[in-house]
């Protein structure tokens, strides 16, 4: 027993040492918590550097959850979450060489090219989508690009106004672009185009060479400059590094006006694709690039999107919390599976969310009243 009496001490000391306050002079405050105080107080930035970025990235990760919800919460109602449901309307048979993408005709996947959907399977779907609560809906069509294709182009135009009629947002995602396109679209009622960037400029070569990062920038351009809201993000995921990931959202937050959606896609990897080998993403890396995403595009849609369906409730909540505020909700995203309408309503109950209703512009305000005031 002589080496217990060795390390008593008086009563008096414990009782201090109790007492004392930690000391966090020490603790210097993360560039997380410096850059959300300075987001809350002066509003969203577009001049961000990419060392700023990495700053935040690199925060220490319950300080950076902490703060994603903070600029979250001061921006959004953080209980609204968006509900979309995306409908691949063209499948297959892209000529693209994505290398994550089932749709490409360069892999065997097993999946089957397919016309354009018809008028009346794509409404009963939409019609479906807002029966369980989704106020956006997406169509997706696997091409490069939509030159020479008019008479599809027409049809999908006239499944916007229909799906408009619906009350319900509408979006696209056709590949590239041209600028009387973009205009068309906005004249049939389009809210948003869908045109990720997918990785960093510097990684891109190493997934896609069928595109530029230029290319994709353009067609970003023609939206913005058309009035419709641009809906671009990426994938993780991918093989790319930390730094690539830092690279992609750099771009995003110094365009010149930040996308309105910011998708955060976790690889879901396809046999047959040549990253049919990729290690699934972990949940801590979509809570760095969602809160990272929330502190530097504080008024974007944040939307946890591709491979949410391997993420338990636990830990989509914490993508919540880190600031994301919109989901693709239904049983397929494209050709890949999704969390279905029934787990979602229940996750939804359980943690006190509520779907955020449509967002229309004023005019489109005005057009819905009188709608709604004709068939009172």
């Amino acid at each position: 027993m002589m080496w217990l009496r060795s390390i008593r001490r008086p009563l008096s000391s414990l009782v201090l040492l109790q007492s004392r306050p930690p000391n966090y002079s020490s603790l210097s405050a993360s560039a997380a918590a410096i850059e959300s105080e300075r987001c809350i107080r002066e509003g969203p930035r577009n001049d961000w550097s990419r060392d700023e970025i990495k700053s935040i990235y690199d925060s220490p990760l319950l300080d950076l959850l902490f703060h994603g919800a903070q600029v979250h919460r001061h921006s959004h109602n953080f209980r609204e979450v968006q509900q979309c449901t995306l409908l691949s309307i063209k499948t297959g048979g892209c000529s693209e060489d994505c290398s994550y993408c089932p749709q490409s005709s360069r892999y065997d996947t097993g999946l089957k090219a397919q016309k354009l959907m018809n008028e009346d399977a794509v409404l009963e779907a939409a019609r479906k989508a807002k029966e369980a609560g989704s106020t956006r809906f997406c169509m997706g069509a696997a091409w490069r690009d939509t030159i020479g294709r008019k008479t599809n182009m027409n049809q999908i135009t006239k499944y916007v106004k229909e799906i408009r009629d619906m009350g319900m947002e509408v979006c696209c995602t056709l590949g590239m672009l041209e600028k009387q396109q973009a205009l068309e679209l906005k004249k049939a009622g389009l809210t948003a185009y869908n045109h990720n960037l997918d990785t960093s400029r510097e990684y891109y070569p190493n997934i896609i060479t069928t595109r530029t990062y230029d290319e994709r920038l353009e067609t970003l351009k023609h939206v913005r400059e058309a009035g419709i809201n641009v809906c671009s993000g990426g994938i993780i995921g991918l093989g790319e590094a930390e730094e690539d990931r830092i690279g992609l959202l750099h771009t995003l937050a110094t365009l010149p006006t930040h996308p309105e959606s910011v998708p955060i896609n976790a690889l879901i990897a396809v046999k047959g694709t040549p990253l049919e080998d990729q290690k699934p993403v972990e949940i801590w890396d979509m809570i760095r690039m969602i809160s990272t995403a929330r502190i530097t595009m504080p008024s974007a849609m944040v939307r946890l999107s591709a491979g949410r369906v391997r993420f338990s409730i636990p830990e989509q909540a914490l993508c919540f919390l880190a600031g994301a505020n919109s989901i693709f909700t239904g049983d397929k995203l494209l050709t890949t599976p999704n969390n279905d309408y029934d787990a979602d309503q229940n996750m939804f109950k359980l943690l006190g969310l509520v779907p955020k209703a449509p967002n229309f512009s004023e005019d489109e305000k005005d057009s819905e009243d009188e709608k709604l005031e004709a068939s009172v």
